[in-house]
């Protein structure tokens, strides 16, 4: 009986240990690329609120540090509950205070711009239906899910554009191209170019610069359920929402868009 106790005891430690044991680097990724099965990543946070919780997980040993670099390095941050025990890894990134973002109000009678950091959900986002394509760029007014607002320590990105404006986001914003791709901030170049709202035509890309903001940044959720719903107006051109940064960030680098 003895024996048997202490073979049961060391059974317990053992679960116990794998429980709690650090996630590494390929759980960490495998469980970023099927977080888009976890509601939990709707409603996004800040890249500073990512670093607070990618601290948390490594200090208290629920990552590892390979994991916790990765994490920075690209952005994505553990969703942890009150035990400890990371359900989702997620990714953030935002819009500047400021940029103009479409909307539908019903107080204005019609469709409007307005700042992301006044956005809220008495307002309807302004983003492409089911069936649009390249050649047809057809938009709806879709309901608000989640609002997302945080600090951002990155540096922005900052998009000249050739008719005059400019689109402040953050590194991993899902930004719509004129081929169609859905690419993040930090991946777009000075030749690529961006889709206007206005025109429907190309709109070239004059420089990319970085710049930091001091203020809170905002993104938002539509309540589409087509890929495409997600992809809403700043600044009269096509980018993503917050379902772009979490649930469909594996599929940004693909032809979203066809003719």
């Amino acid at each position: 009986m003895k024996i048997i106790k202490i073979l049961l005891l060391s059974l317990v430690c053992v679960v116990s240990s794998t429980a709690f044991a650090a996630m590494d680097l390929e759980q960490f990724q495998a469980t970023a690329t099927n977080s888009d099965k976890n509601v939990r990543c709707i409603g996004g946070i800040s890249t500073a609120e990512c670093r607070v919780e990618l601290d948390y997980a490594l200090e208290n040993n629920l990552i590892t540090q390979r994991s916790y670099d990765w994490g920075v390095a690209n952005g994505y941050y553990p969703v942890i509950d009150r035990n400890d025990r990371i359900g989702a890894i997620c990714k953030c990134g935002c819009f500047e205070s400021s940029t103009n973002i479409s909307v539908f109000s019903a107080t204005d009678g019609g469709h409007i711009d307005i700042a992301a950091s006044e956005v809220n959900k008495s307002h309807q986002l302004v983003a492409l239906s089911s069936n649009a394509s390249l050649s047809s760029l057809i938009v709806e007014d879709f309901a608000i899910n989640a609002i997302a607002q945080g600090e951002e320590e990155q540096l922005l990105y900052v998009f000249g554009l050739a008719d005059g404006t400019m689109l402040k986001v953050t590194q991993h914003h899902g930004m719509l191209l004129s081929t169609g791709e859905m690419v993040a901030a930090k991946d777009v170049t000075e030749t690529d170019s961006f889709i206007s709202a206005i025109t429907q035509e190309p709109v070239e890309i004059v420089k990319i610069t970085r710049e930091k903001t001091f203020n809170d940044v905002y993104n938002f959720e539509t309540n589409g359920t087509d890929d495409v719903n997600h992809i809403i107006i700043a600044e009269g051109v096509y980018v993503g929402d917050l379902v772009w940064q979490n649930q469909l960030a594996s599929e940004l680098g693909q032809i979203k868009l066809r003719q």
